[in-house]
């Protein structure tokens, strides 16, 4: 069971690790500046720099989730980190 669930664009993924979290939540990015590079490579960049930065570690550690909207094609896709609690957490 993993530790973190993201949230990209309405889809659930579990993942064990930050770094996890990081690597799943850039991929997802790569894939929207692919499709629209203009529109979506502000975010990439916003991300790219939450997370090199430490914002998100800090937001997650603090309130328990952070999250970002990008806007491709006119329509805004909304990324989520969210930390499970100890007490979330299945064995």
């Amino acid at each position: 069971m993993g530790n973190y669930t993201l949230t990209l664009d309405g889809r659930d993924v579990r993942v064990h690790s930050l770094p996890d979290a990081q690597l799943a939540v850039m991929e997802y990015i790569t894939d929207l500046v692919a499709r629209a590079p203009e529109a979506a490579s502000q975010g990439a960049l916003m991300a790219n720099k939450a997370f090199s930065a430490g914002t998100v570690e800090r937001a997650l550690n603090t309130h328990g989730s952070w999250h970002t909207v990008i806007t491709v094609h006119g329509e805004q896709v909304k990324i989520a980190i969210a930390k499970r609690r100890w007490w979330q957490r299945r064995p």
